[in-house]
């Protein structure tokens, strides 16, 4: 409870979350609709976890969302009949009931149509086609976003004949059939396309679906970001970061206008090896990815994959991709998006801040008339950053994600140097790998000076 207690009361306050709620409801409905989407993936649907404690961890920290499925092959277990298995009903709904939002899958084959392949012969998108609108209308208002499909380009989810990748083109003709279909029966949802690998976008995949008219089936686009097999630091997230804004770009290029873009899996594992990250340095990812992905007028929401850790296996990456482990013990990544997911969720990017140092990222944000900066090592090394205020100094809460908050009074003395005196509208703070979050009226603060500060024992990052 002192973690919550801190966060809600001090958080609220100081960086005025109280005066942004109050900001928000003089605001018209819809554009209170368009929050950031703070999301987690789950494995309900595959009898993953125990629902209502898995639930109340998710709310506390801050997700708004999950990201699960209801098969084709569930659902349609005699062919031509439907029925929603008891399984399915209970996660979705009781999310729904706490608040927390649930983004469907709509994917994989079915056996009774063209071998258990993806469908792709009338028969079989018909086939698809019906179970999309019988899930889409039994589950009504309670579910607003689905996705169609989960990594087409790749070969997960499908029987051992089929494993290979598909092609853009089955699935755009898949993407046209069902999309009219699901609009039909709910006008009112959201339905996303794509939900490709970071591969597939890569390889032109995703391109490609575009060129065949994707954007004219869909009401946005949804991709996997993953690059933790990268080397560093094409593997950490400022690089993922403006890959995915090429992404949004190339979107862009084809409409003539910003594409509402998601992205529906991404992560940091945590497993002991090759690829592997330190759970603290997949903590500070994530927090910079999610800050960043706030940087972007079309970027909509973010799933974290996923909620909990798959195993215990420590060399396993798939078991390690959790905010929790197993037993739901959190790792360092849950506490630090419990930290920021209210600044994720609620503030509006304002700008980046000029520093003489290209590795220090300092982002403006504002929540309601207050402001919030985040401030970080993007080389994951440590930087003494001192901040100057022209106006009479006030207090500023200060908070590195994931651990408690403070408050600090303006003033600074480099007393190394025998000779300095205290500069009273100065502050010197070490920022390193995990974002710092600032709060109060920063309107007249400006970053001064920026200084190496090399730790005794430097963290390499992953190769």
């Amino acid at each position: 409870m002192r973690r919550i207690n801190a966060l809600m009361c001090l958080l609220l306050a100081v960086l005025c979350f109280i005066g942004a709620a109050r900001a928000q409801d003089a605001q018209p409905r819809a554009s209170q609709e368009r929050a950031f989407i703070v999301g987690a993936c789950t494995h309900f649907s595959q009898g993953k976890g125990i629902l209502d404690l898995n639930l109340d961890r998710i709310k506390r920290a801050g997700i708004s969302s999950i990201r699960d499925e209801v098969g084709w092959g569930a659902v349609e277990r005699e062919k031509g009949k439907l029925a929603m298995p008891e399984q399915f009903d209970p996660y979705v709904r009781r999310a729904a009931a706490q608040g927390v939002d649930v983004l469907l899958i709509l994917d994989y084959a079915n056996r009774f149509y063209d071998d258990g392949d993806r469908p792709r012969s009338p028969e079989a998108i018909e086939g698809f086609c019906r179970y999309a609108e019988f899930v889409v209308r039994h589950f009504g208002k309670t579910v607003r976003l689905y996705e169609i499909w989960n990594e087409w380009d790749i070969s997960i989810g499908m029987p051992q004949q089929y494993r290979k990748g598909g092609s853009a083109d089955d699935y755009v003709k898949l993407l046209k059939a069902v999309y009219p279909r699901i609009k039909a029966a709910d006008p009112g949802v959201t339905v996303m396309a794509g939900a490709c690998t970071s591969g597939g976008v890569k390889k032109g995949w995703l391109e490609e679906t575009v060129k065949l008219g994707a954007l004219d089936s869909c009401d946005a686009i949804s991709i996997h970001s993953y690059n933790y097999s990268d080397k560093f630091p094409q593997r950490g997230p400022e690089a993922c970061s403006a890959w995915m804004t090429g992404v949004q770009e190339m979107l862009r290029k084809y409409k003539g206008d910003d594409v509402p873009f998601y992205v529906t899996e991404m992560g940091w594992p945590t497993h002991v090896g090759k690829n592997g990250t330190d759970p603290e340095l997949s903590a500070s990812y994530l927090a910079r990815l999610y800050l960043l992905a706030r940087t972007s007028p079309s970027f909509r929401g973010l799933w974290w994959y996923d909620f909990q850790d798959d195993g215990w296996k420590a060399e396993y990456n798939e078991d390690n991709f959790g905010l929790v482990r197993p037993d739901l013990t959190p790792k360092p990544a849950y506490d630090v998006l419990m930290d920021i997911s209210p600044v994720v969720a609620n503030a509006q990017y304002v700008d980046r801040l000029p520093t003489k140092d290209e590795n220090l990222w300092a982002l403006r944000f504002k929540i309601g008339r207050e402001d919030c900066w985040a401030l970080w090592s993007a080389d994951d090394q440590d930087r003494q950053v001192i901040l100057q205020t022209k106006s009479p100094p006030q207090p500023v809460m200060i908070q590195q994600a994931g651990h408690d908050m403070y408050l600090t009074l303006w003033g600074f003395r480099d007393w190394t140097d025998r000779g300095a005196e205290v500069v009273p509208n100065r502050l010197s703070i070490v920022v390193g790998p995990r974002p710092c979050l600032i709060g109060n009226d920063l309107s007249t603060v400006s970053v001064v000076d920026v200084i190496a500060r090399p730790r005794q024992a430097a963290v390499t990052p992953p190769q």
